[in-house]
């Protein structure tokens, strides 16, 4: 189905909605064209993406898992606003989860040595108060 006397749109093949030759993405349905069917180039892959999966399995010290909680989030924005020229969600997933559970390890951690810190210092003012008598 094209428009009459223009062969400047094409059909596309996901939502069959009609749509300009050049687009590199279906304003209807979103569908991104790749490289060999546009003669364009081929979606590149987010670097917030990227290094939000390295600094989730790195951790260094928590602030990698934080950085990759921050880079993830960043990460999926700039590719839900991209409309199909940016890949990578899946690694920017895969870094929010594995920073947040960095995150929630930290917390833990803290929390331990909070009770642990907090437990000491109970029982030796028990103590003292139990040699008094």
């Amino acid at each position: 189905m094209t428009r009459e006397g223009t062969a400047d749109y094409k059909t596309c093949p996901m939502c069959a909605e009609e749509i300009q030759q050049l687009a590199i993405v279906c304003k209807h349905c979103s569908y991104a064209y790749t490289s060999a069917s546009t003669g364009g180039t081929a979606a590149k892959v987010n670097g917030f993406a990227i290094a939000s999966m390295v600094l989730g399995i790195v951790w260094i010290y928590w602030i990698g898992s934080i950085l990759a909680v921050v880079f993830g989030h960043i990460s999926l924005r700039q590719i839900k606003q991209s409309s199909g020229a940016q890949t990578g969600r899946g690694m920017a997933i895969a870094g929010l989860v594995l920073g947040y559970v960095g995150v929630a390890t930290l917390l833990v951690l803290i929390a331990v040595v909070v009770v642990v810190g907090l437990g000491s210092s109970f029982s030796t003012e028990l103590n003292q108060i139990g040699s008094k008598f």
